[in-house]
């Protein structure tokens, strides 16, 4: 049995914060229902790679869910899921701040349906305040919290991360925070308001950074792949032409270091004698290091740095990634399949734990797949059917017209 079955989640997230959110509490057993705007549904269902009418953006963040399409501008649409927060422990969305309450929905109008209800929005910078209203994507609020200052080569200019670290960590955030409020109101049987900010979390990521300033006032500045407060980090070049990343940051991984190099003399000059000298000197370590590095292939550099349990890692491409042997060892890829057989390799869930099977097949949902199923548990049939077959089939032209056309 997984940890989270029995909850239910009614879920209007799109694009990516929220969908991770509710993805991981899918993966953990939660059932999570996508509450999708007819005829399209959510735009990451026409992403860049389409098969079939399956689309691997779509895949990656809602394998697991059900699908139900609602449109919450019909009033009798909207007293369907009214019904449904009565059978529901949370409801998550990441539209732009003030979005639901142009439905009249809020925590206040939920909480008088459900007082058990867990009301969790993500946004770009939170549901008040001066931004609050901004539209808000994951490279932007990289921008407005400072993380791209620190990211890019020395004396150059800001760059982003290639991750979609922003969306992500909302997401996290607003997983642990919907989490939080579910445990509280099994304690207490009251649910809670959950404000779940992507900068926010990005201030969180960078703590380290951050708290320094906060102290001494100066501004950080990129820095490659070096880390300004320890020598020697960073990329290193072997005789082969392969660079290799590697963190010699504490006395004594740097005295080992030395001795698995053969560099005696390293530990005599007075410039590496600690971590803060090395880092003020790190011109002339990094320069050593180039030195050592450029009569060693990288297997032999690898070879003895692991020897001594150093820290280093491959530079790896995605190729060398999908091959990698701790992925392969942990099924860290998993599969989305549509009903129709259509199948999507995606990412799968970080967390292993006891208990709980390692999944590899995961059923993915074309747009409106559980429309009937599910409001057919808070309604008549035949009052669903009256209500949503016209609906369904808007999406099943809007859906023809955008997987097949051309």
């Amino acid at each position: 049995m997984k940890p989270l079955e029995g909850i239910r989640v009614l879920d209007f997230t799109q694009f990516f914060s929220g969908p991770v959110c509710t993805l991981l509490l899918s993966d953990f057993g939660a059932e999570v229902i996508k509450l999708e705007n007819p005829p399209a549904g959510d735009a990451t269902r026409y992403g860049k790679v389409m098969v079939s009418e399956g689309s691997t953006h779509y895949a990656t963040r809602n394998r697991g869910k059900k699908s139900v399409v609602i449109n919450m501008k019909d009033e009798e649409q909207k007293n369907l899921f009214l019904e449904l927060v009565k059978t529901a422990d949370a409801v998550v969305e990441n539209f732009k701040p003030g979005t639901m309450e142009k439905f009249g929905i809020t925590y206040e109008v939920l909480e008088k349906i459900n007082p058990r209800i867990v009301y969790t929005s993500i946004s770009g910078y939170g549901q008040e305040g001066p931004f609050a209203n901004r539209a808000a994507y994951d490279t932007t609020v990289q921008a407005e919290s400072g993380v791209m200052t620190l990211t890019g080569e020395a004396g150059g200019n800001p760059m982003i991360c290639g991750a979609s670290i922003a969306d992500y960590c909302g997401g996290l955030m607003g997983c642990i925070g919907t989490l939080t409020g579910i445990i509280d109101a099994q304690r207490t049987g009251h649910g809670r308001r959950v404000d779940a900010s992507m900068m926010d979390a990005l201030l969180l990521l960078q703590e380290n950074r951050l708290s320094t300033y906060l102290e001494n006032k100066v501004l950080p500045k990129p820095n490659g792949n070096r880390y300004p407060a320890a020598s020697p980090i960073g990329d290193f070049m072997c005789k082969d032409g392969v660079p290799v990343m590697m963190n010699v940051s504490t006395d004594a991984q740097f005295k080992a270091f030395a001795k698995v190099f053969e560099q005696p003399q390293w530990l005599e000059n007075p410039h590496f004698t600690s971590m803060s000298l090395r880092a003020e000197h790190y011109l002339e370590m990094e320069a050593e290091v180039n030195r050592v590095f450029a009569e060693l292939d990288s297997a032999e550099v690898v070879e003895r740095m692991q020897s001594r349990k150093l820290v280093y890692g491959r530079i790896n491409n995605y190729e060398a990634v999908v091959n990698h042997p701790q992925v392969e060892f942990r099924k860290s890829f998993v599969h989305a399949v549509y009903p129709d057989g259509t199948s999507f390799q995606v990412p799968g869930n970080p967390i292993l734990m006891s208990g709980m099977e390692k999944e590899n097949e995961y059923a993915t949902m074309p747009l409106g797949s559980n429309t009937v199923e599910v409001l057919s548990e808070i309604a008549d049939e035949e009052t669903v059917h009256r209500i949503m077959d016209p609906v369904l089939e808007q999406v099943a032209e809007k859906t023809k017209a955008m997987y097949h056309r051309g």
